[in-house]
């Protein structure tokens, strides 16, 4: 749905092939390791979840005009990490990330689950980049997000090899 699972499946491709070192190695002391990068991931996705929870309880009944979430993943254009999505080194291990990650699709599918698009088209909620985005979008962002991501997780794994 929305294409979260599809683009999920690349993450987890990709960190099945990984050692636990090279997980928790860092390419420089300031970048995040892939750990790191998952636990971000994990941190947004629930970010999302409760917010759009918010959005459906309290909300207003509004639109928003679609944006370009598509373009989430060009990574030329630098965008700093909320405090509040920003790892803090709180995984031990693949394992721990894949179980976490896994825990925050399942609550996204339980809260979209039997909503009408109607219902997500029509609350909405700013995001920092594209502004306010609906519901709808906000899912479909998620994907696009971990596909940014995943390319980021690419360019650790290759400076640190």
């Amino acid at each position: 749905m929305y294409g979260i699972d599809e683009k999920r499946k690349e993450i987890i491709e990709f960190t099945e092939k990984l050692s636990e070192e090279e997980a928790h190695q860092k390419p420089a002391e300031e970048k995040w390791s892939i750990l790191e990068i998952l636990e971000h991931l994990y941190l947004m996705e629930e970010m999302v979840v409760y917010r759009m929870k918010q959005s459906l309880k309290q909300g207003d009944l509004q639109q928003a005009t679609e944006k370009p979430v598509h373009k989430t993943v060009d990574r030329t254009r630098k965008v700093e990490a909320p405090e509040s999505v920003q790892p803090k080194g709180e995984f031990e291990s693949l394992e721990e990330a894949m179980d976490r990650l896994e825990k925050t699709r399942e609550a996204t599918m339980f809260l979209i689950h039997n909503k009408d698009k109607e219902v997500l088209q029509n609350r909405i909620y700013p995001h920092p980049s594209f502004g306010d985005m609906n519901l709808e979008q906000w899912v479909e962002f998620i994907g696009w997000h971990e596909l940014r991501h995943l390319e980021q997780m690419k360019e650790v794994k290759q400076k640190i090899s």
